[in-house]
């Protein structure tokens, strides 16, 4: 998960704000998707998805469904010492979980009342408790009558997420099929059989109203996305792998490659990419190995004596560069989203020496772009921006420098808005962990490095 040393998250705006984007929504062969209140209206028209043109025969309007907000009755928490602010801090009001992490914006503010006892009389904010608002943390008061040890109650709402999908019949009759809701990650719902879908809806949480920004038209498929990645720069990976020889494999990162928030083990983009190989290359051994820290950089793991990983010696922690050369591979994948502070000098230096410690043991290398996390973290202004982060284009640059080989993941992500997703529905904890979905994204990238 996200750690005190990735982030610090301080002075980030609050992901409640998240749909505050500036690019307009796209035209769709001079029909556009508008919102009115609590609708939006499809104009009759042709709708070009790519290379394939879908007519709506009848223009309509279609209500959408405002965002659910739950209620959570007598949740027993006992109040953290720690000032509740950010991810971090304070103790969680769980319904808010998503999963690692409480839910940036779930929180309903105003609506918690926290008691001593069930149906007691109310303890007041501020004296004997704190609450931040935008991650649904709660703390200790200046003046409490209650002690971090004691089990308090609290009672608040909160709200989902919710993907719905615009879809049009053979016919040219357009309806709405709404999806299911989500404390972070919402998937849109597939057609109908029989229907076409040619936009998603975006709910936000507490949402009454739909947006413009939150209309997402899908104009183009996974497959028409353009990345950086990379094919024929492993020569003798895959000389091997044709062969049929033995291929050992090290994915090395951080957070992400240790599988923060995969479902289970095997959805862990490593295991994903690893799977796939196997496929490909069915009459190759091929053995993976994941050597990964959640919360690393790259430098703690080359100068462990100089950056400490959480504050502790490397004998401790296992995270030196030692563990990627003992294990002795024939392949290092590298993801450090973590990286992402690197200014481009300070790229060309720590990667030429990453590059040489690699080649120093006979292996090769795959760089990998990292994905998307909070725009504001990226210096963004909404979902829909073209990759600007300095780390990321001095990553591209030194793979065509040095003829790294390049999984852009970061491209991919880049993609999503394209096809009707805004990209932060793929962060299962609001914050820079992917769910299952972001994390095959980062395999098929993988995939293209080997053809």
């Amino acid at each position: 998960m996200c750690n005190g040393t990735e982030f610090d998250m301080k002075n980030r705006v609050l992901l409640s704000m998240l749909v505050v984007f500036i690019v307009p929504v796209a035209l769709l062969c001079g029909a556009e998707i508008t919102a009115q209140g609590n609708a939006v209206l499809v104009p009759a028209g042709e709708y070009r998805m790519g290379d394939r043109v879908v007519k709506v025969a009848q223009a309509a309007t279609l209500a959408v469904a405002p965002a659910p907000v739950l209620a959570a009755a007598d949740e027993p928490v006992k109040l953290s010492t720690d000032k509740p602010a950010g991810w971090a801090k304070g103790a969680r009001l769980h319904a808010c979980n998503a999963r690692d992490v409480n839910a940036c914006g779930s929180f309903v503010p105003g609506s918690l009342e926290i008691r001593r006892a069930k149906g007691g009389a109310l303890l007041k904010e501020g004296d004997d408790y704190l609450v931040d608002a935008a991650w649904g943390h709660v703390g200790i008061g200046t003046n409490s009558c209650v002690k971090t040890s004691d089990t308090v109650f609290a009672s608040y709402r909160y709200s989902l997420l919710r993907m719905d999908t615009i879809e049009v019949r053979a016919d040219g009759n357009v309806s709405l099929k709404q999806g299911e809701p989500h404390i972070s990650a919402p998937v849109p719902p597939d057609a109908d059989a029989g229907c076409t879908a040619i936009a998603h809806i975006f709910v936000n949480y507490r949402d009454t109203e739909v947006k413009a920004d939150q209309i997402y038209p899908i104009l183009e498929t996974s497959a028409q996305v353009v990345t950086g990645s990379t094919p024929g720069r492993i020569p003798n990976t895959l000389a091997k792998l044709k062969a049929g020889g033995a291929v050992k494999i090290v994915c090395w990162g951080d957070s992400v490659t240790a599988g923060g928030n995969a479902s289970k083990p095997e959805l862990r983009y490593p295991d994903v990419f690893a799977a796939g190989l196997r496929e490909r290359f069915p009459q190759a051994k091929i053995e993976m190995q994941n050597i990964s820290a959640g919360g690393s950089h790259s430098r703690q793991w080359l100068y462990p004596d100089k950056f400490r990983y959480r504050g502790k010696p490397w004998q401790e922690t296992g995270v030196t560069w030692q563990r990627i050369a003992d294990a002795k591979p024939d392949l290092v994948t590298l993801e450090f989203v973590n990286d992402a502070g690197l200014t481009p000098p300070m790229v060309e230096e720590v990667y030429s020496d990453i590059l040489k410690r690699v080649q120093g043991i006979g292996a090769e290398l795959v760089l990998i772009t990292p994905h998307f996390t909070m725009w504001r973290m990226m210096g963004f202004n909404g979902m829909r921006e073209t990759e600007r982060r300095p780390y990321v284009l001095a990553l591209r640059e030194f793979a065509s420098k040095h003829n790294i080989a390049l999984a852009d993941a970061a491209a991919r992500w880049g993609h999503l808005w394209k096809e009707g997703l805004p990209y932060l529905t793929l962060l299962h904890n609001t914050i820079n962990h992917p769910d299952d979905r972001g994390h095959r994204l980062f395999a098929e990238e993988l995939w293209k490095c080997f053809r």
